[in-house]
């Protein structure tokens, strides 16, 4: 007992230490690629960007003409959606040899992806009604998670986007009617799942059965978890460019805070959507015409900008924010198809830097390769994520994402591993 109180203390005056350091020195890391995926709808394919110099290497491999990629340390994983159904695995530092390959069932449609460690990650299916709990390297199969009590009346959830926070997963279930047209039916909800477990979380006691948290808004399109807030871009029906909003889920107290911005006020419907902080971001709007602009908005404020310049006025299928850069993924218009490219932008003036950088064909989706050590999501490792660290240092591991060499609690490994990651100012 004597002596683990005399290394808690040690470890503790060393981490003081080692604060004072952080915050004189900084600290540079290898976050500087991003991975997109590209489409021409009839074949796909995947290109690289270095954010250092803001240039392309094309075509590293063949993939479906539908896929989405998300990255988790230095891993890559393309996920091919419906006609393929699988994901498939690559290093970052080789984007033209695939690790592995394996299926997420014949006609599943996987959407997303999120990692708890690099051990377990969780697939959603938007044609089943199970969530595949799966190891995300090997693809050996940990289990599932069966969201049917959130169908509709088709059947199925409609289950999309996927979030992670202090042991639980959030899944976005659309629930849209199939057999009608896809339109929203009564109401979206996030389903609750506890991790550790892998049983679905009843959010209201007072209400017979097992409880999502219903949403306000409709038909979630565009998804950013900044830490406990989850913003979701709600389209609800097309057909109404007044009837979605920016929502966002309090993942810390299982709960909406509702719209916070409306479509009236954003012009129109949405589609992505990426944050710069807690209250500024950008979203793609579609008007009246189904042009795509893409605007600047601030939740606090309830302010809209007119438009970020530069643009082709095409479709805008995703947008990313990494280091102070947004890039914006335009895949031209009708009128002249080679303005397709990514265009970066700085958010701190809404400037245009680079681009359009040509991606091959045109580009759909973008993931960066990012560092574990950024907790509250906002893409830079800096002291706000060394005082969430510091918040759960020397404690049992109750949220997974501080404990970040897996070994059950946060302890002087893990720090070691956050300093090889902090950023600085």
């Amino acid at each position: 007992m004597i002596l683990s109180v005399s290394i808690r203390g040690y470890l503790c005056k060393t981490l003081k230490l080692l604060a004072f350091f952080l915050l004189f020195f900084t600290f540079s890391v290898s976050a500087n690629q991003a991975v997109i995926t590209t489409t021409d709808y009839s074949s796909g394919s995947i290109s690289s960007l270095d954010l250092s110099t803001n240039t392309a290497v094309r075509d590293h491999l063949t993939i479906h003409s539908d896929a989405v990629v998300r990255t988790y340390r230095d891993k890559v994983y393309i996920i091919n959606r419906l006609g393929q159904d699988n994901v498939l695995v690559l290093d970052h530092s080789d984007l033209k040899t695939p690790l592995t390959q394996y299926s997420t069932g014949n006609g599943s449609n996987p959407h997303d992806m999120v990692f708890v460690s690099e051990e377990k990650a969780y697939i959603s299916r938007y044609g089943r009604t199970q969530v595949l709990i799966v190891n995300p390297v090997t693809g050996d199969s940990l289990g599932a998670v069966d969201l049917s009590g959130f169908a509709d009346a088709d059947g199925l959830p409609e289950v999309s986007q996927l979030a992670l926070y202090d042991n639980h997963l959030f899944a976005a279930c659309q629930r849209l009617d199939r057999d009608n047209g896809w339109v929203p039916t009564d109401v979206s909800v996030i389903a609750v799942v506890d991790v550790m477990t892998d049983q679905v979380v009843d959010v209201d006691a007072n209400t017979a059965g097992v409880q999502g948290i219903v949403m306000v808004g409709k038909n979630p399109a565009g998804a950013v978890q900044r830490g406990n807030k989850w913003f979701l871009s709600a389209a609800n029906t097309f057909d109404d460019l007044t009837d979605g909003g920016i929502e966002v889920i309090d993942l810390a107290n299982l709960r909406s805070d509702g719209v916070v911005l409306g479509e009236m006020a954003l012009g129109g419907n949405l589609s992505s959507l990426a944050m710069v902080s807690d209250d500024e971001g950008y979203v793609v709007v579609l008007d009246v015409n189904f042009a795509n602009i893409v605007k600047r908005f601030d939740l606090a404020m309830q302010s809209v900008s007119s438009g970020l310049s530069g643009l082709s006025g095409g479709f805008v299928p995703s947008l990313g924010v990494f280091g102070g850069r947004l890039y914006v993924l335009d895949r031209g218009s009708f009128v002249d198809p080679t303005s397709a490219g990514v265009r970066v932008y700085d958010v701190k003036t809404d400037a245009l830097v680079a681009g359009p950088i040509n991606t091959g064909l045109p580009p759909s989706g973008i993931a960066f390769v990012g560092s574990v050590a950024d907790f509250n999501g906002d893409c830079v490792v800096d002291f706000s994520d060394f005082l969430a660290f510091a918040s759960a240092f020397g404690k049992a591991a109750s949220d997974a994402m501080f404990d970040l060499d897996g070994n059950g609690s946060v302890d002087f490994p893990d720090f070691l591993i956050f300093v090889s990651e902090f950023e600085g100012e």
